[in-house]
């Protein structure tokens, strides 16, 4: 990639990621950094008690219901 495009394309990112559940995207940051100092076992240890902490949160919800009625979500962070 050419060192011109580089920042608009990191903030096209950044911009895409901020779209996400803020709880979801902050369990995922955690275990991308977290993962790299572990092994497997343990790394999926952490994905699923991530995955039951924001299954239970109304951002999940909210995200399955706007995917159903095909819609934009609008996440609160709770």
């Amino acid at each position: 990639m050419p060192a011109a495009e580089l920042l608009p394309s990191a903030k096209r990112v950044a911009s895409e990621i901020l779209a996400r559940g803020p709880i979801a995207v902050r369990f995922a940051m955690d275990a991308a950094i977290r993962g790299l100092e572990t092994d497997l076992a343990h790394g999926l240890e952490m994905e699923a008690a991530y995955f039951g902490l924001v299954s239970a949160t109304a951002d999940m919800r909210e995200g399955l219901r706007a995917f159903l009625e095909k819609r934009k979500p609008t996440f609160t962070g709770v």
